[in-house]
């Protein structure tokens, strides 16, 4: 039987998803809907024999809702990192969840982030550690979490906590190459595209409902060094970190329950593997 995949917005991770249940190999013969605020994006999707749907939040959303019955829902719309006020954002994606529930989505996966639990904590992190958000992203990502958790009554919910994405023609080391840099000591933690796929094919394929989970690799060197390593194997000008001597320092992103429930052994356990 076929699924339908609805995905807002459709941007680089939803585009190695939608490789992925498009492919010959796919374990799921999936009809993908996904929304855009582009028409040349638009015209690329449909090349794909991807339904696209020109969406920004705050639009209506009664076409989107025409697919919705049945269907496994991943709300994918980070909001601008230097946004400082998030409350418009918010209440954006709860009404469009509500929508969703209204028009019988069958599942809804929400992507979040590991930044819920800020940045001033030493401790290893698991999926049912309190959130401690910092920023007004990660504030914003927690209410949206907390909503669909009020709504388990009528609809079954997935949060998918991801750290840094690293893909291979994204990686950090290219923003950070020849900067002067504080705090080398603190700990790193990313997860590369190809283990988020897999997560999120396993997630599509056998509903985790109502629960929350984190997608992170397991190992977390010191950001001081092993951006430096990867500059390094990229051929980019070495960063200048101060502090990577000192203690190491900083969150770690615990993912094994996550990964032993779905089934996955990361193939990027180790970040050094990533570049």
């Amino acid at each position: 039987m076929q699924k339908k995949i609805v995905i807002t917005g459709y941007g680089w991770m939803a585009g190695y998803l939608g490789n992925a249940l498009l492919s010959s190999d796919s374990p799921i013969d999936a009809h993908v809907v996904g929304t855009t605020r582009s028409d040349d994006k638009l015209v690329q999707m449909s090349k794909q024999n991807i339904t696209g749907i020109k969406f920004a939040l705050g639009d209506d959303t009664s076409r989107l809702c025409q697919y919705m019955q049945d269907a496994t829902f991943i709300i994918n719309i980070p909001p601008g990192r230097r946004s400082t006020q998030l409350d418009g954002f918010t209440q954006q994606v709860i009404a469009l969840i509500n929508d969703a529930v209204a028009a019988n989505v069958a599942h809804i996966i929400f992507v979040s982030t590991t930044s819920v639990y800020g940045d001033s904590t030493n401790e290893t992190l698991t999926e049912t550690s309190a959130p401690a958000p910092e920023t007004a992203s990660a504030k914003a990502h927690v209410a949206i979490e907390e909503h669909l958790a009020s709504l388990s009554s009528k609809v079954n919910y997935t949060v998918l906590r991801l750290a840094g994405l690293v893909g291979p023609d994204r990686h950090p080391a290219r923003s950070l190459s020849g900067r002067e840099l504080p705090a080398g000591n603190k700990r790193i933690n990313l997860v590369h595209i190809a283990d988020v796929v897999k997560g999120l094919l396993a997630v599509i394929e056998t509903p985790q409902r109502n629960c929350t989970l984190h997608l992170c690799s397991a190992l977390h060197p010191k950001r001081g060094e092993y951006y430096s390593r990867a500059a390094s194997a990229l051929n980019l000008p070495l960063p200048l970190f101060s502090d990577t001597e000192s203690e190491a320092m900083g969150k770690v992103i615990d993912a094994s329950a996550s990964w032993q429930a779905l089934d996955i052994t990361p193939a990027y356990a180790n970040p050094d593997d990533m570049y």
